[in-house]
């Protein structure tokens, strides 16, 4: 798909727009809904910067690309791992606005390179934030 080397060769380019891409290829997907997953997103740009992270604006769910099998078991802390099917990935261009008309699923941080998300940093972002719901 990609031509260029600065960019993972699994994204979608602008023309192709939104891909339905097989989980467990390049990556494992894991999934939170909107109200966590707005926390995990502030908590890793405050520790690590940004970290790619697509947003399905009509479901309300953020989406981090790990490496492959790095999440198995993290359903237990309330995130759901998909590492099997077809997950929806945008083209990197798809990442600013909010949805009012064309695609609903976009970048919120945009992948600037090959880097997934780190799957550490993600867990223990993952459990901050569902403690911090728990006392709010």
């Amino acid at each position: 798909m990609r031509t260029t080397n600065s960019l993972p060769e699994w994204l979608p380019t602008a023309e192709q727009g939104v891909q339905m891409l097989p989980a467990h290829r390049w990556w494992d997907a894991v999934r939170l809904p909107g109200f966590v997953g707005q926390r995990v997103v502030a908590a890793l740009r405050r520790e690590r910067g940004p970290v790619p992270v697509i947003e399905d604006q009509m479901a309300d769910t953020y989406t981090w690309l790990v490496p492959i099998g790095t999440a198995d078991g993290w359903d237990a802390i309330g995130a759901h791992v998909l590492n099997y099917g077809v997950i929806p990935v945008p083209p990197q261009r798809f990442s600013t606005g909010a949805w009012t008309a064309g695609a609903a699923i976009r970048w919120l941080v945009a992948p600037g390179g090959p880097r997934l998300a780190d799957p550490r940093a993600l867990r223990a972002a993952i459990l901050a934030a569902y403690q911090e719901a728990g006392r709010a």
